[in-house]
This record gives structure tokens, sequence and C-alpha cells, in this order.
């Protein structure tokens, strides 16, 4: 006699409503959970794409300004940093480019400038002007970009000159520090953690200051 494996018609054996509804809520449960973890990977990934983007961004303009400064001692006994210097102006003199091994290099007076509305670095040399780099502000605790120092007793004051500078303390000013706060040129998170500041320095002297000395020019 054939034996049948159908359920009979009345059987009411599975899944119930609320077993569905609750296997649905796991389900949803998990998916939000992965959904999360991606969602913060891919920030966190842009977030470090970006504040790469930013240093290498700052830092080419930083170099730069501190190659000029490395080649601002034309001669001994000069005064490179001009007065009429500020926290956001940097006025002084360097070597040309292709003669920062010269002899006697040709004097080429440079104006580094921050401007506001642009939220750029310009420079003016030889009666022209050019971005230096944009997106960026001031670096420094005090909102300034470049500070000024002079040597005290063989050491670097503790305190920057103010500005500023005159024609009188810029014969002091020895050392120049860069702080510059950049953010990428594209930033698809807009996450105020995608900006960086890059600080350099530069010293203005050819000699190391000795203590011996009340105070210690630059370019000697």
């Amino acid at each position: 006699m054939p034996v049948s494996n159908r359920p009979p018609l009345n059987d009411e054996r599975g899944s119930t409503i609320t077993e569905l509804l609750v296997g649905m809520a796991m389900g949803m449960i998990v998916l939000t959970g992965l959904s999360m973890v991606i969602i913060t990977t891919l920030h966190g990934t842009a977030r470090v794409s970006a504040r790469v983007e930013s240093t290498q961004n700052a830092r080419l303009a930083v170099t730069k300004i501190v190659e000029q400064l490395h080649s601002a001692c034309l001669s001994p006994r000069i005064v490179p940093v001009k007065g009429g210097s500020s926290s956001t102006k940097l006025v002084f003199v360097h070597a040309a480019s292709d003669e920062a091994q010269a002899v006697a290099p040709v004097e080429v007076a440079s104006e580094i400038f921050f401007d506001r509305n642009s939220d750029a670095l310009w420079e003016t040399e030889g009666g022209t002007t050019r971005k230096l780099i944009d997106n960026v502000g001031p670096g420094g605790r005090n909102g300034e970009i470049f500070s000024y120092f002079n040597f005290e007793d063989g050491a670097l004051g503790k305190a920057p000159l103010a500005v500023p500078l005159t024609a009188s303390t810029a014969e002091e000013a020895v050392y120049v520090k860069i702080a510059l706060n950049a953010e990428p040129a594209a930033n698809s998170t807009h996450d105020s953690g995608a900006d960086t500041t890059v600080w350099d320095s530069a010293t203005l002297r050819l000699t190391p200051p000795t203590y011996n000395t009340e105070t210690a020019p630059p370019c000697q």
C-alpha cells in the first residue's frame, strides 16, 4: 500500500508572523551594524586622505619660504628681514633661485602676505604677484603665520619681537618661524578634522651665536 508523505491539510506547523517579524528585525540590526562599520571606515579613509592632501600642499609652500630665507644672507651683516613685516606679511630679500650658490648673488626683494578675503598666501617678487597656496590660514597660537625672534645671550628669545617690525627691530630678527594651517582643496567629507598645521623655521645666521655676546645680529 503506497504511503503518502504529504502533510495533512489541517497541519498548521511552520513560522508564525511573530517569528518572521523577529527574524526580519534581527536581520535589520545586523545590516545596520555592517552599514555603520562601512560608513565609519569610508569616513576615516576620506579624512586621512584629506589630511595628507592638506599636509602636502602646506609643506610645499612652507618649504619654498624656508628655502628663500636660507638664501637671505647675501653678504655678511645685512638685514634680510625688513621693517613692515608682520604676523601675516613677510618682507625680506634673498638670492635668486638660480644664484643661491653664487659669490655675489643678485638681491631679490620679496613680500609674502596672507589675504583673508581669498584665504590664500601670495608672493610679490620683481613686480609680479602670484599665489603660493590657497585654502590656508594662520597656524600660530595667537593667529600668526610669521613670528620673529632675536638671540639674547646666545639663546633664542623667549618671546617673539613685537609686530609690525620697525627698521630697528628688523635688525634683530635672526629667526623666523612660519606656521600655516591648511585645508584640502576638495573635502567631500566636510570634516573639521581634515585641516592640518604645518610649521618650520629658518635661522638667519652664517655662524652660530655665542654666549659671550649680548646680541646676535643676523647674517654674521
